[in-house]
């Protein structure tokens, strides 16, 4: 069995996860099906990542560490990680996520008897901390209706489009893939507002996506700030990027999508544009509001 030539690849973007990714690494393992590779790529943690890491990969062959000593940015570590893999099949998993027992066992199955489907993931809620780590309680807030994060994506690819660009959720990109798809779908090098979102767009012209709803995918909400402008600022966003966010979205719509496409969306990018600069805006005069009454934090 150990000369079998692992069936999927999981690759763990990972920065200062020391509190979290011992639990993770060991659920992961735990997982009914087996026949995988993890690719931890480890951008520059400066915390014990490094040490949990290299520990775990002693006992466990199946485990690769790859430590970068810059932190390159979020995205070029979720690029980096997927460039890694030469498996038929792909998964991102952050150190966050919670993965029912047979989440990979099941999404696998869905791709190995429709060659059609291009991804497959559980159904998607998110949860929070009922207690610090390392014991890590979670809550898990319950979806107030069906495919609340993510949603089954079938038939004609203009259809498909139109589709994803309205339901507007992105969570689908944790999903198992066809590997070569994927890397052929994705360019993940730029920083780009709703990168996420152009990726599933990308990945859903070479086929189809399905949800297993016997499985699931918990994503965990954070408590960070809701600001969208301290959230580009620390993404290293520019300054035009902040003040027009959704405008690159929309440039690379037009390039990747095609004329015909857009213009069938014209409405949805204008509407988007409008509510981005409205948002930006909002955001600007609650900054002015928190100077003028000198409030410690902007956001």
């Amino acid at each position: 069995m150990q000369n079998i030539p692992p069936l999927i690849c999981i690759g763990m973007p990972v920065y200062n996860e020391e509190n979290i990714l011992r639990q993770r690494l060991e659920s992961i393992v735990n997982q009914s099906f087996s026949n995988f590779e993890i690719i931890i790529s480890d951008n520059g943690s400066t915390d014990k990542t490094q040490e949990i890491c290299e520990e775990i990969c002693k006992k466990n062959k199946r485990i690769n560490y790859i430590r970068h000593e810059v932190n390159k940015g979020g995205i070029w570590n979720f690029s980096f990680v997927l460039r890694q893999a030469k498996t038929k099949y792909f998964v991102w998993a952050s150190g966050d996520d919670i993965w029912s027992k047979e989440f990979l066992e099941k999404n696998i199955e869905v791709l190995e008897k429709n060659e059609k489907i291009v991804g497959s993931i559980g159904e998607v809620s998110v949860f929070t901390r009922t207690k610090n780590p390392p014991t890590n309680e979670i809550k898990v807030i319950k979806n107030t209706k069906k495919f609340q994060y993510v949603h089954p994506v079938f038939g004609d690819k203009n259809k498909k489009i139109k589709f994803l660009l309205n339901y507007s959720m992105a969570s689908s990109v944790y999903a198992v893939y066809r590997t070569i798809e994927l890397q052929k779908a994705v360019n993940l090098e730029k920083t780009m507002w709703m990168g996420d979102l152009a990726m599933l767009l990308n990945i859903i012209k070479e086929g189809d996506f399905e949800v297993v709803e016997s499985v699931f995918l918990h994503k965990y909400e954070t408590k960070r700030s809701t600001s969208i402008i301290e959230y580009m600022k620390k993404g290293k966003f520019s300054l035009i990027q902040i003040l027009f966010l959704n405008a690159p979205f929309t440039f690379w719509c037009l390039k990747n999508l095609g004329l015909k496409i857009f213009l069938k969306n014209f409405v949805y990018f204008i509407t988007l544009n409008i509510e981005g600069v409205y948002t930006i805006i909002a955001e600007v005069i609650r900054i002015c509001k928190r100077i003028i009454y000198r409030q410690e934090k902007y956001w």
